[in-house]
């Protein structure tokens, strides 16, 4: 059954739990019922941005009941998946994990990013690779 923790920070950027459920599924009619109940325990108030894995069920859902909050993916779990994902030169190459990371943690600039982010791939040969290119769509979350 799975728990659907909703964790935040407070008014004193201190984590909290504000509440949880246990869901019968991860549709996307789960969780936009499970949004719309948080809704109404929540007065109406909308959370101002949600992180989240890559769930498609969950990001449709947000979209329909919380259009406006910021949502963010969540890098942990993104960074999970690199050893699945790109086995082949995450162990292989020492440098290109400490690469990687530079790219993606301390590029505070658009044009810095892209710039990193097209070397990194150029020099591992990973232009061609469809996870990364999926991951380069979505940048912007």
């Amino acid at each position: 059954m799975p728990f659907a923790p909703f964790t935040g920070v407070n008014h004193h950027w201190q984590s909290i739990q504000f509440g949880c459920a246990l869901l019968q599924d991860e549709t996307k009619a789960t969780f936009v019922w499970l949004f719309e109940m948080w809704l109404e325990a929540m007065g109406g108030r909308p959370p101002v941005s949600i992180i989240t894995d890559q769930d498609l069920a969950m990001k449709g859902a947000i979209a329909k009941i919380f259009p406006n909050t910021r949502y963010r993916l969540c890098l942990w779990h993104i960074k999970k998946k690199f050893v699945e994902k790109l086995s082949h030169v995450y162990y292989k190459k020492s440098k290109f994990k400490k690469e990687m990371k530079r790219c993606i943690q301390f590029t505070y600039k658009t044009e810095d990013f892209e710039e990193k982010w097209k070397a990194l791939m150029k020099e591992n040969g990973l232009e061609e690779n469809d996870w990364l290119k999926s991951l380069y769509e979505i940048r912007a979350s």
